[in-house]
């Protein structure tokens, strides 16, 4: 994105949300913003916890990342093994890796089956969870014959002989995996193989670190040959040589983050929609979000030890991290969003899945019988034997220790908080953290000294009430909802009805900006009825609870033709709304024409809703308002990343009279929750002569400069920000008006006063100003007819203890064409004049006077004058 182009688009934002200055007039001018993320890199994990050096092909992969490597074409060099239970594997890890270098290897890929890496989390070290060694984990047998799974799952497809996996739904969220060992005829390595289960026990170097040359499709004759070549690298004197051997002169495959994001999250997409053509849309990533010239894709799902690693050592600045994975739908609807998002502003994502096995192996991870694997599941009390259910202190933990000041929808003490025993230490009590939802992300800067206080430092968050009733909202949605089509929003209705063309001109055009409430349809009014009914029929009855229902289908006929043909035979008696067709209908369920009606409209009322629904709102989940706010909600979120961000910006300069104090206050914002804080110059000048060069200090977001009273005239300002690390600087301009005061009349000392002149409080000449007079008035006092004169009395008006008016007025007398004038003098303020005779009929009597020296000129229409005889 151009920098000119980038600036627009936050301006763009921000004037939408707020009423601001313009300032795209210097958007080209304006430097452009660019995250500075925390520098913290994989390698530094690799460095920190192996010794390798920072040029390091070892690429560490997690479970759902192994799994889906197993089954790509190529050859690939691959090391199991954990540094935590081995003291060997560091060592023999660095050995690898510059023979690797040596062999011109890009990658080698390590995959660690102790999921938790033994590693500290605080003062404290976490259980080991090795799946290799599942039957020795501290859990129920339940979970740890689910844990047994995960690893004999990796056997039974690409690593090892003999055990057989009965995949269960697989590609879907729920998939999990039952396995069994000891089947001589399951064999994927034919040639020396590396694990053999056929004996229908495990290896006894089952846990020992290996370096394993693997390639999918290779054969030994007819038979699998999966294990090109390994090297056991715990007990084997000669491993380093051995290694150098196995990968000399191989041609070693890679595959990108992107390649197993895009397979999975597409791949379950599919599955989850499967036979709901409501729902099914394009796929969630293409080659697109992968795009070189975009900078490539920028989300990168990491272990559980590179995100212990990741939240103690990124203290440099903010590290973005995304909680979720493929399993998950609401992750799926926001991933091409959150790379689009980290793709514009130059950031990595730190993705971590709470599922560790992907949900993969052990089931659903939010099912009524969750998975073992998912360590957002609350553990209830430990078994007889001490064992727990969930690994839900490697949650815990992480949230005890880094993530204290995060914000969700729900508390540590809601019904569905996560429980957990310390450090999966069951003598203890248990604790209890707040659940959080996926996707789940956040910003996060680790301390970096003694007392500092960084941790989350923003998030994703739709914010409401902190305290109970507590209205936070995580962001929520589907794939159908954050990339909508045409006629695929989820609706229970037919496609071919043409209702469905508004609401695709609504989806078409719908952004975070859009008023929802404009492209909803009224629940309130069926003229539109048509538009949601088809050639179909319905039955109309009543539930146990004496109210009407309305089911697809009977024999009531219910199309836009049976309607109005209804409608038309109840005339003047049709019901207007819904509730009134229903009473009716339950006063009188023979008439015809009123269970047309009744079923009509109860079915058009059923689909408006579901299409209000599809629609919701700003903070509602799973819908098309909600989707969109989400999204602008991530491009704020991103845009608010460590740097510099563009303000929002709203000046106030009301005009103000002479002799009133002026003021001019700067008031600066922002959608990233930077802190606002600093100095704002102001030069103040008329007719390019400075006036006033104050400086006011910004309070809450506020800077305030009262100017005093200034004489008449324009004043042009210039408002200077310098900024700081937090906030562009900017400059404002506009102008002040300041305006020549009300004259103001004061009583004339002698006798009864008039008004009189004084002096204006600026500069110019004292002048005289007159007034205007309460009411001009006229009434009859004695008719006239046709042979005798009459009299009229006309009333002028003025202020009580003001002079009384003077001068002459004048009668205009008017009926048809004939106009008669009568002229009177006024004596304090009132006269009688005498009105000739007139012809019968209805005179018109407008009253004109001149005004006097104390008063402006008055007219009026005064009553009519009715002549009889």
């Amino acid at each position: 994105m151009t920098l000119s182009s980038r600036w627009r688009r936050a301006a763009a934002a921000a004037v939408a949300a707020a009423t601001v200055v313009p300032f795209a007039a210097t958007a080209d001018a304006a430097p452009l913003r660019t995250a500075t993320t925390t520098s913290y890199q994989r390698a530094d994990f690799l460095q920190r916890t192996l010794g390798v050096p920072a040029n390091t092909v070892i690429d560490s992969v997690t479970y759902d990342r192994f799994q889906h490597l197993l089954r790509q074409p190529g050859t690939f060099a691959l090391l199991i093994g954990d540094p935590s239970t081995d003291a060997t594997f560091a060592a023999r890890a660095v050995a690898v890796d510059a023979a690797a270098r040596a062999a011109g290897a890009q990658k080698v890929y390590w995959f660690n089956p102790n999921f938790s890496g033994g590693v500290n989390v605080g003062a404290a070290e976490v259980p080991d969870l090795d799946i290799r060694k599942a039957d020795a984990l501290k859990l129920i047998e339940s979970s740890r014959i689910r844990f047994r799974d995960a690893w004999q799952n990796l056997l039974a497809q690409s690593l090892g002989n003999g055990v057989k996996a009965d995949r269960k739904l697989p590609g879907d969220q729920g998939q999990s995996v039952d396995t069994t060992v000891g089947h001589a005829t399951e064999v994927n390595d034919s040639v020396n193989p590396l694990y053999d289960y056929t004996s229908g026990t495990a290896p006894a170097d089952v846990a020992d670190s290996f370096f394993v040359v693997y390639n999918t499709n290779n054969r030994d004759g007819a038979a699998n040959d999966k294990v090109v070549d390994w090297v056991n690298l715990t007990d084997d004197a000669q491993a380093a040589a051995k290694v150098a051997t196995a990968i000399a002169n191989k041609p070693f495959a890679t595959v990108g983050q992107f390649e197993w994001w895009q397979e999975e999250a597409n791949e379950r997409q599919r599955v989850a929609t499967q036979g709901n053509a409501s729902r099914i849309g394009p796929d969630v990533l293409t080659a697109a979000d992968n795009a070189a010239a975009d900078g490539g894709w920028r989300v990168n799902q990491v272990t559980y030890p590179e995100i212990v690693d990741i939240l103690e050592h990124s203290t440099d600045a903010d590290a973005a991290i995304l909680f979720g994975g493929t399993w998950c739908p609401n992750t799926r609807a926001v991933l091409p969003f959150v790379n689009k998002e980290a793709q514009k502003n130059n950031v990595t994502v730190y993705n971590f899945d709470t599922v560790l096995d992907g949900g993969k192996v052990g089931g659903n991870p939010t099912g009524a019988t969750p998975n073992p694997l998912q360590t957002r599941n609350p553990e209830p009390a430990a078994d007889a034997q001490g064992n727990g259910r969930f690994a839900s202190y490697l949650y815990g933990e992480l949230v005890n220790q880094y993530l204290g000041n995060f914000v969700t929808e729900y508390l540590p003490t809601d019904t569905n908080a996560i429980t957990y025993f310390p450090h999966g230490d069951t003598s203890q009590a248990r604790k209890s953290k707040a659940r959080l939802q996926v996707p789940y992300l956040f910003a996060y800067k680790g301390k970096s000294g003694a007392g500092a206080q960084d941790g989350v430092t923003r998030q994703w968050i739709h914010k409401g009430n902190a305290q109970p009733p507590r209205t936070h909202t995580e962001y929520m949605s589907n794939w159908f909802f954050t990339q909508p089509q045409p006629n695929k929003v989820n609706l229970g209705f037919s496609t071919a009805l043409p209702a469905w063309q508004k609401i695709n001109a609504a989806i078409a055009g719908f952004t975070w900006q859009t008023d929802v409430n404009t492209v909803k349809p009224s629940q309130s009014v069926y003229t539109d009825a048509g538009d949601y009914l088809g050639n179909e029929t319905a039955t109309v009855g009543t539930n146990a609870q004496g109210n009407v229902t309305v089911t697809s289908g009977g024999p009531t006929d219910i199309s836009p033709a049976a309607l109005s043909a209804a409608l038309a035979a109840l005339g003047a008696n049709a019901p207007k709304t819904l509730a009134e067709a229903r009473t009716a209908w339950l006063a009188d369920k023979t008439n015809p024409n009123l269970t047309t009606v009744a079923g009509a409209w109860g079915t058009v009322d059923t689909r408006k809703g579901q299409v209000r629904t599809a629609f919701g709102d700003a903070a509602t989940p799973n819908s098309i308002a909600g989707a969109a706010a989400a999204k602008h909600a991530l491009d704020v979120f991103f845009g608010g990343l460590p740097g510099a961000a563009v303000a929002t910006r709203k000046v106030t300069a009301a005009p103000v009279k002479q002799g009133t104090a002026a003021t001019i206050s700067l008031e600066v914002s922002n959608y990233y929750e930077r802190t606002v804080s600093g100095d704002v110059a102001l030069v103040l000048k008329q007719a390019g002569t400075t006036v006033a060069s104050p400086t006011a200090t910004l309070a809450n977001g506020v800077a305030t400069f009262a100017l005093g009273a200034l004489p008449a005239g324009t004043y042009d300002y210039t408002l200077t920000y310098a900024g700081n690390d937090q906030l562009l600087g900017f400059t404002e301009t506009g102008s002040l008006t300041v305006t020549a005061p009300d004259p103001v009349v004061t009583p004339d000392p002698v006798g009864t006063p008039g008004p009189t002149p004084i002096a204006n409080p600026g500069p110019g000449p004292a002048v005289k100003v007159k007034v205007k007079a309460s009411k001009v008035a006229g009434a009859v006092s004695k008719a006239p007819t046709s042979k005798k004169a009459g009299k009229y009395k006309v009333t002028i008006t003025t202020a009580t203890g003001l002079t009384k008016a003077t001068g002459k007025v004048t009668l205009t007398l008017k009926k048809g064409k004939t106009t008669k004038k009568v002229t009177g003098t006024l004596k304090n303020g009132v006269v009688t004049v005498t009105v000739p005779k007139l012809a019968r009929g209805t005179w018109k009597v407008s009253i004109s006077w001149p005004g006097d020296g104390n008063y402006l000129s008055g007219k009026a229409s005064g009553k009519s004058i009715k002549v009889t005889k």
